[in-house]
């Protein structure tokens, strides 16, 4: 559920007045999209701070009442590396929990706390983990 960037930015392309209020968002403006407040808010996700990846199982269950999942953003200015993206992750996840047993360390922050100043999504303190390679065994 973290993103890589926190938020998208988008320009306003036309006068906006928001419903039900009198706020106008001038055309020409910048719009900030919080993800990552998205991502963690329990209006939207049940839980959001337990790892639950059953909740990606099916697309409709996690995106029931909108677009509130959108780590590569959504509609015609989506992240054009979206699906070599996924690839990549998902290769080298598999590599990893293939190769190694990982394991939280006493340094390990829980939960982890982001650098406010980061461009990038990046924890205050790294994120310390042990790596214990897996020795196959033969039969």
């Amino acid at each position: 559920m973290y993103p890589v960037l926190p938020f998208l930015d988008r320009e306003c392309n036309a006068d906006y007045k928001i419903p039900g209020t009198n706020v106008v968002i001038d055309k020409g403006s910048r719009i900030y999209i919080p993800m990552l407040g998205l991502h963690y808010d329990e209006k939207y996700f049940s839980k959001p701070e337990e790892y639950n990846p059953d909740r990606f199982y099916d697309k409709k269950s996690y995106n029931e009442n909108g677009l509130y999942y959108i780590p590569f953003g959504e509609g015609p200015r989506i992240c054009i590396g979206e699906r070599f993206g996924m690839l990549g992750s998902k290769l080298g996840l598999a590599y990893i929990i293939s190769h190694f047993i990982i394991e939280r360390t006493p340094d390990t922050p829980v939960p982890v706390e982001f650098q406010p100043k980061a461009f990038v999504l990046q924890s205050k303190v790294g994120l310390p983990m042990k790596f214990k390679e897996i020795t196959p065994q033969l039969a």
